[in-house]
C-alpha cells in the first residue's frame, strides 16, 4: 500500500492549492513518509521571555526555573512538497502564565501530551526547498528560511548540520546514538508520569494532534492556532547522554538560550498533516 494511501491522509485529504511565490502548491500539508528525530529539554527561562517578548504567549516554566524547549530534525522522504529536510526550534508556551511544571527530564513529553492549554510554538524553522520555505511562510505565517541540510543515518548513529544557504553560517549540528532500540529505562519513567490509563488511550488512538503557534509577524499579527497530526510506525525514547550525544545550536538568535537536552526521541515511517492557522 502506498503511504499516501493510509487513513491519516484519507481523513485530512489534500483539498485545493495554493498559488505561492515560486508557483502553486497542493494543500494541507502533507509529510507520507520520513524520518524525524525529536530532541526535548529546557532553556534559560530569562532569555526564552525576552526571545517571546513580542508574542501572545508566554513560556511554560519549570519547577526549576528553565523553560521548556525542543529540536526537530527531519528528513522527509515521500511529501506533498516533495521530499524536503527541516530544523525546527520550538518553544512551549501557553496564552497566559501559568504554575510551573516538574522538573523530571521527560516532563515535556507529557506536557505535550496532557495539557492541551500548552502549544507548541514553532520559533525557528528552516528548509532546504525553496518552495517548502514560501509554503511555511507565506501560508503558514511561519519564520522559515533556506538552509544546506546535511543528515546521515545509520545503524548506531544519527548526524546532522545544518548551515545558512547563503553565507553557509553554522546554525545547527549534532549527533545522537544507540538509535536502534529503545530505553526501557525511559519508557518506564514515561509511563509512570502518563498514567497507565492515559498511555493505553494513546497507544490505541489513530494519530497524535498537536496544535501548534505561528511567530506574530508580517503575515498575521497574532499567535494563530494550526492543528497538526502525527503517526508513526517505529518510535524510540532515549535519554540524552552528554557524554555520547552531542547538540551545538550556533545560530546567535538560539545560542543565548543555552539548551539542555534532556531526551531524544526517533520516529520512523513518521506521518504528518499540518493544516492551516485559524
Amino acid at each position: 500500500m502506498s503511504p499516501s494511501a493510509d487513513a491519516l491522509f484519507a481523513e485530512f485529504p489534500l483539498t485545493g492549492e495554493a498559488t505561492l511565490s515560486t508557483g502553486v502548491v497542493p494543500t494541507p500539508y502533507h509529510v507520507y513518509d520520513g524520518h524525524a528525530l525529536f530532541i526535548g529539554g529546557t532553556a534559560d527561562l530569562a532569555a526564552a521571555r525576552v526571545l517571546l517578548a513580542s508574542e501572545q504567549a508566554v513560556p511554560v516554566q519549570t519547577a526549576d526555573g528553565r523553560a521548556l524547549m525542543a529540536v526537530w530534525v527531519c528528513e522527509f522522504a515521500q511529501a506533498s512538497l516533495g521530499p524536503h529536510c527541516e530544523l525546527q526550534v520550538s518553544i512551549f508556551a501557553g496564552a497566559r502564565e501559568r504554575p510551573p511544571v516538574g522538573n523530571h527530564p521527560l516532563e515535556l513529553i507529557r506536557v505535550m501530551l496532557m495539557e492541551p492549554e500548552v502549544k507548541m510554538l514553532c520559533h525557528g524553522l528552516w528548509n532546504d526547498a525553496l518552495h517548502v520555505v514560501a509554503y511555511n511562510r507565506e501560508l503558514l505565517a511561519l519564520n522559515a528560511r533556506p538552509t544546506c541540510a546535511r543528515i546521515e543515518r545509520r545503524a548506531r548513529v544519527r548526524q546532522f548540520e545544518f548551515v545558512d544557504s547563503a553565507t553557509a553560517a553554522p546554525i545547527v549540528s549534532g549527533v545522537v546514538h544507540r538509535t536502534h532500540r529503545p530505553s526501557w529505562h525511559a519508557a518506564w519513567e514515561l509511563l509512570r508520569l502518563l498514567g497507565l490509563r492515559r498511555a493505553a488511550a494513546l497507544a490505541r488512538a489513530p494519530h497524535i494532534k498537536m496544535q501548534i503557534l505561528n511567530p506574530v509577524g508580517e503575515r498575521l499579527d497574532r499567535n494563530a492556532v494550526a492543528d497538526s497530526y502525527t503517526k508513526t510506525a517505529r518510535a524510540s525514547l532515549r535519554y540524552f547522554s552528554a557524554a555520547e550525544d552531542r547538540l551545538v545550536i550556533a545560530t546567535p538568535q538560539y545560542a543565548g538560550l543555552h539548551f539542555r537536552p534532556q531526551f531524544f526521541q526517533v520516529m520512523e515511517g513518521f506521518k504528518f498533516v499540518y493544516l492551516a492557522p485559524a
